[in-house]
C-alpha cells in the first residue's frame, strides 16, 4: 500500500494536468488551453509542506515564490508536450496501455477489487476517473518525449568504456587492514627495548599467540584487547606504518619499528585488497548515467522549440 499511496503522491504534485473542476483564476493561457491557480496550488502541495518544515518568514515566501515560477513552467511544459502528442495522434490505443498499469497497480500493491483502489484514491481526494486520466495523459506525453529526445541520444561502447576508466575509483573497494599492537616501551634502555621486541617477534614466529603476548607484554593502551587498534583504509594511515606492514599477508607480525619511545610490532588480523567492480556489472548503471547526461539539454531543446512555436499568454500581474 506504501507504494500506491506514493503513486497518488505523485499524481498530486507531479506530471497531473487535469482541468480544475472551477476556474477560479487563470494564471497562463497556453494555445487553447489554460492553467489555473488550482492547477498550480494542485502541483504545489507537497513543495509547501517541505519549505514550510525547513523555512519560515521571508525566507520561506521567497522560496514558495521561486517554487511556483518552476511549477508553473513546468505545467506549461505539460500542456504543450500532451497538446502535441495529442496532435501527433499518440492516444491511439492508450486506454488498453491505462487499464494494465492500473492492474499492475493494484497487483503490487495486493488490491483484489478496483473499489479498494477507488477508496484509497477518495482518501486523497481523487477520483477514479481523474486518476485515469492523469496517467493516460503522462503516458501519452513520454511516448512523445521517448521519440523526439530519447531517440536522438546515443551511446557508443567507447563512451561507456572511457566514463568506466574515468571513474574507476567509484567502482572500487579500497584495500584496508585489521592490525594489533605490541609497543615496548624504553625504561631502562632503548637497546633493551629493541632486544624484548626482537625477542616476542621471534616467538611469534614460532607460532605463538599476538594477542597472548600483547596482553602480557604490551605497554601501549590497546593491550587489554590483545593489542587490537581497529580496521583502516590503507590510503588514511600513517607512512610509517604503511611502509612497515608492506608486503604482509594476512596473519603475519611486522618487524620491530623503533618509535619516540620504544619500538613497536604490528600484526595484520585481516587484510582486504583492492576490488574492482568488473564492466559488466557496472555498465547499465554507466548507460543510465550518461542518457541522464544527454537527455538533458536535448529535452531542453525540445521544449524550447514547443514554446517558440506555441502561443503562451500571461495575466499582466503574472508577468
Amino acid at each position: 500500500m506504501k507504494k500506491l499511496l506514493w503513486i497518488i503522491a505523485a499524481l498530486l504534485s507531479g506530471f497531473c494536468i487535469s482541468e480544475a473542476r472551477t476556474v477560479d483564476r487563470i494564471l497562463a493561457q497556453v494555445n487553447d488551453d489554460i492553467i489555473t491557480l488550482s492547477e498550480l496550488n494542485r502541483k504545489m502541495v507537497e513543495v509547501r509542506r517541505q519549505l514550510e518544515a525547513k523555512y519560515s518568514g521571508d525566507q520561506l515566501q521567497q522560496l514558495i515564490q521561486k517554487a511556483e515560477k518552476q511549477a508553473l513552467d513546468s505545467l506549461i511544459q505539460e500542456k504543450l508536450l500532451y497538446q502535441k502528442a495529442m496532435e501527433l495522434g499518440y492516444n491511439a490505443n492508450v486506454e488498453t496501455r491505462v487499464s494494465s498499469y492500473i492492474q499492475q497497480i493494484m497487483k503490487e500493491n495486493n488490491l483484489k477489487e478496483t473499489e479498494e483502489l477507488e477508496q484509497a484514491l477518495a482518501q486523497n481526494g481523487i477520483s477514479m476517473r481523474d486518476y485515469r486520466d492523469d496517467i493516460r495523459k503522462q503516458m501519452i506525453a513520454q511516448d512523445l518525449v521517448n521519440d523526439f529526445v530519447g531517440s536522438r541520444i546515443t551511446l557508443l561502447t567507447p563512451e561507456i568504456e572511457k566514463y568506466y576508466r574515468d571513474h574507476i575509483a567509484d567502482y572500487s573497494t579500497p584495500e584496508e587492514v585489521t592490525l594489533s599492537e605490541i609497543i615496548i616501551m624504553s625504561e631502562a634502555s632503548d637497546k633493551e627495548s629493541e632486544t624484548r621486541a626482537n625477542e616476542l617477534y621471534q616467538r611469534m614466529q614460532k607460532g605463538e599467540s599476538f594477542s597472548a603476548l600483547a596482553s602480557q607484554y604490551s605497554k601501549g593502551p590497546t593491550a587489554n584487547k590483545g593489542g587490537n587498534i581497529g580496521t583502516y583504509l590503507i590510503s588514511k594511515l600513517n607512512p610509517e606504518i604503511v611502509k612497515a606492514i608492506a608486503g604482509l599477508k594476512e596473519g603475519d607480525t611486522s618487524k620491530p619499528q623503533k618509535i619516540k619511545d620504544g619500538y613497536i610490532v604490528y600484526h595484520i588480523d585481516l587484510r582486504k585488497l583492492t576490488t574492482v567492480r568488473p564492466l559488466e556489472e557496472v555498465k547499465n548503471d554507466i548507460r543510465n548515467q550518461l542518457y541522464e547526461r544527454k537527455f538533458a539539454p536535448e529535452y531542453e531543446r525540445f521544449i524550447t522549440q514547443l514554446k517558440e512555436d506555441a502561443y503562451i499568454n500571461y495575466p499582466p500581474e503574472i508577468k
